[in-house]
């Protein structure tokens, strides 16, 4: 049986090898838009079903010598519920409702995730320097935020200013000033 394991194990190395590098930079981005979203909801926005299932399959499959941990593609949650008022870090009460429903979701899984990323954006209003203080700034008052309320650690913060613009149309929009949040597996 462990041979069977491992000859489909190569197998599925060598056939899906060209397509998991080309698929490290995917990301698939579930938008919470609702005022009140509750845990239930960012949970399986944050964690589409089967993770669970995938980190097994892959642990299995690192015991017998072989890495998967790249064919778990990334999820991520861009949330405009997360705003913030232009040129500001602060967070708004509205924020930190979404960020306790969000902090208790993290708490729920913690074997599903290994850490989480912030991505704190900008609108295209300013300077691209400033842009991308404000952007880190903000991701940081997120984690700063998550940690005091929650005790949450393993979160990186990112500031990305203006490169990936939610309302492309307007890019002043209010819309563009929020955070997303990518779990690592």
């Amino acid at each position: 049986m462990s041979k069977f394991l491992v000859a489909v194990g190569i197998t599925l190395a060598l056939n899906c090898g060209g397509a998991v590098a080309a698929d490290l930079e995917y990301r698939q981005t579930i938008s919470i838009n609702s005022p009140n979203p509750t845990v239930d909801e960012i949970d399986a926005a944050l964690f589409p079903k089967g993770i669970a299932e995938l980190k097994a399959e892959c642990a299995q499959m690192e015991k017998i010598g072989l890495r998967c941990q790249s064919v778990i593609s990334k999820s991520s949650m861009d949330t405009i519920q997360v705003t913030f008022a232009r040129g500001s870090a602060m967070l708004t009460e509205e924020g930190k409702g979404f960020l306790r429903s969000l902090g208790a979701a993290l708490k729920r899984k913690p074997d599903v995730w290994k850490s989480v990323a912030i991505e704190g954006h900008t609108d295209a209003t300013g300077a691209d320097g400033t842009n991308r203080k404000l952007s880190k700034n903000r991701a940081d008052a997120v984690k700063s935020f998550l940690q005091a309320e929650f005790g949450l650690s393993n979160i990186e913060t990112i500031g990305r200013s203006s490169e990936k613009l939610r309302d492309t149309d307007n890019p002043g929009s209010a819309m563009n000033r929020r955070v997303e949040f990518v779990p690592e597996w």
